[in-house]
C-alpha cells in the first residue's frame, strides 16, 4: 500500500538521506543505496494534487520541499489550455504534466501522453488514479523519423527524466527495446487533427521527431510547441539544433521565449 506523505512531513531521517543521496555521483551508486536502505514512492500531497514519487529523484525532491515542479511549464499549460483542449505530451516521464493538463482540459479535452519507459507505465497509471482522473493511456512508444524498433538507455531511477535512445551517461545503463512510431502516424491515430499545445523533450531525439514529420508543421496542426531542445546531445550525435529551428520558422513559427521555457507559434 502507498504511503501517503504530506508536503515537507518527510521525516528528519528521511529529509536527511533524501538531501545526501540526491547529490550523490555516480547516480547508480545513489540508485543502489536508496535500493539497499528500503526507500520507496511515496504519495505526495500538493496543491495541484496527489503524486506517486520516488523521495529521492529529482521530481520527488522538488515536490516534497517546494510542492511544485518546473513552475514555468505549469504557467505553460495554463495559458493555452482549457476546457476542450488537446494537449500532447511527448516524453511524459511520469506523468505529473499529463495530470495537470488533463484537469485544464477537463473531460471534453483531448491528453496524448507518450512515455517509452515501460517502468514507468504503472507510475503514470497511480498518477491518474490519485487525481481522480481517467487515464487515457499511455503510449508506450518512442517518436522517431521512421517506424521500426530502437534501444531506449535507461538512467538511474534518481532521474528518469534523462533516458533517451541515445546513451548519454560515462557510465553503463539498462536498456530496453522500444517500438517507434512517426509524429504524423502517431497524431492521426489518436485523431489529433488539431492540438493546442504539444510539450517535447525527448533527450535529443527531437531533431528526428520534429523532422520525421515536418508534414505536421506545415499544416501547422500543432498551434503551440513547448520545445526543449538538447544542442550538446545532438552534436554528440552530429546532429545541427539549427535544422530544427530552421523548419519551423520555414513554416512560420515564431519563437515566445521565457527564462525557462521556449513556445512556438504557429501562424494565426
Amino acid at each position: 500500500m502507498n504511503s501517503v506523505v504530506h508536503r515537507n512531513s518527510l521525516t528528519p531521517t528521511q529529509r536527511a538521506l533524501q538531501k545526501i543521496l540526491i547529490r550523490i555521483r555516480p547516480a547508480p551508486v545513489a540508485s543502489f543505496i536508496k535500493k539497499l536502505l528500503g526507500l520507496d514512492r511515496v504519495v505526495v500531497t500538493t496543491a495541484n494534487g496527489q503524486f506517486w514519487v520516488d523521495p529521492i529523484s529529482n521530481l520527488g525532491v522538488c515536490l516534497c520541499e517546494d510542492g511544485v515542479y518546473e513552475a514555468e511549464m505549469q504557467r505553460t499549460l495554463e495559458t493555452y489550455l482549457s476546457a476542450g483542449s488537446t494537449f500532447v505530451d511527448l516524453g511524459a516521464n511520469e506523468g505529473y504534466f499529463s495530470v495537470l493538463a488533463a484537469k485544464l482540459c477537463g473531460p471534453t479535452g483531448q491528453v496524448v501522453v507518450i512515455e517509452p519507459q515501460e517502468r514507468l507505465l504503472p507510475v503514470i497509471a497511480e498518477n491518474f488514479r490519485l487525481n481522480g482522473i481517467e487515464n487515457p493511456g499511455v503510449l508506450n512508444v518512442a517518436v522517431s523519423d521512421t517506424p521500426g524498433t530502437a534501444t531506449i538507455h535507461l538512467s538511474p531511477d534518481v532521474n528518469t527524466g534523462t533516458s533517451g535512445l541515445s546513451n548519454n551517461s560515462k557510465y553503463k545503463v539498462s536498456t530496453q527495446q522500444v517500438a517507434t512510431t512517426t509524429l504524423g502516424q502517431l497524431l492521426d491515430g489518436e485523431n489529433a487533427t488539431r492540438v493546442d499545445l504539444m510539450k517535447v523533450d525527448i533527450e535529443g531525439f527531437e531533431y528526428e521527431a520534429l523532422l520525421g514529420s515536418t508534414q505536421v508543421f506545415e499544416q501547422h496542426r500543432v498551434r503551440a510547441l513547448a520545445l526543449e531542445l538538447h544542442p550538446s546531445i545532438l552534436a554528440a550525435r552530429g546532429k545541427d539544433v539549427s535544422d530544427i529551428t530552421t523548419m519551423l520558422e520555414a513554416n512560420g513559427y515564431t519563437l515566445h521565449e521565457t527564462a525557462d521555457t521556449a513556445v512556438w507559434h504557429a501562424p494565426a
